[in-house]
């Protein structure tokens, strides 16, 4: 029999009350105590680790690749090689790196951010000169860009060609010094705050 209050049970082999166990309440059946189960508690999401972070950021910053890509290339056929493209890529890369991680630049993240503008020159320089080749070859870009014969040939004078690169090389060089002036300082405020 339990006492008002409930805080003690009645044993069925004798008279005598017993203190229930704390959290304890009688049984249905033989009124035993059991103890009641522990309310449901949901936990927190837990934060994401800092390589997890930049791994995010780089992620989306990669998207500036392709972007940087064809505006200079668009740019570099109509015969104009400015430094505003590399800042583009530059200050896009590190705005998307800070959305995709929701944190400042960190050392590593400063990093994958050089090489992804690196990447985008370099990828760009090549665009360039690919689409030098269509335009001599006078077929649309369109169909060069499935054609094995005309990737075979722009491979081919990239490796192969002195004369193409001794007529192209004042135009690269001067591409690359207007690529480091537009992506320098964005850059170097990057790696300031990495350091910070």
């Amino acid at each position: 029999m339990a006492r008002e209050g409930g805080t003690s049970v009645t044993d069925a082999t004798d008279d005598r009350v017993q203190p229930a166990p704390e959290g304890a309440v009688p049984g249905p059946v033989d009124g035993a105590p059991f103890t009641a189960p522990a309310p449901f508690t949901a936990s927190a999401p837990q934060p994401f680790t800092q390589s997890e972070r930049v791994g995010r950021g780089i992620a989306l910053a990669l998207l500036i690749i392709p972007a940087g890509v064809i505006v200079w290339t668009v740019l570099w056929n109509i015969g104009f090689i400015a430094s505003i493209v590399t800042w583009g890529v530059a200050f896009g890369a590190v705005w998307l790196y800070r959305v995709g991680s929701k944190a400042r630049v960190t050392r590593a993240a400063f990093w994958g951010i050089i090489a992804i503008v690196a990447v985008t020159i370099v990828l760009s320089l090549l665009a360039g000169i690919f689409t030098d080749l269509v335009a001599a070859l006078k077929i649309p870009l369109g169909d060069a860009l499935t054609d094995d014969r005309v990737w075979g040939l722009f491979w081919d004078n990239l490796f192969t060609n002195g004369d193409m690169w001794q007529s192209l090389l004042p135009s690269v060089l001067l591409a690359l010094l207007f690529a480091v002036l537009g992506c320098f300082t964005t850059l170097r405020r990057a790696s300031r705050e990495s350091r910070a």
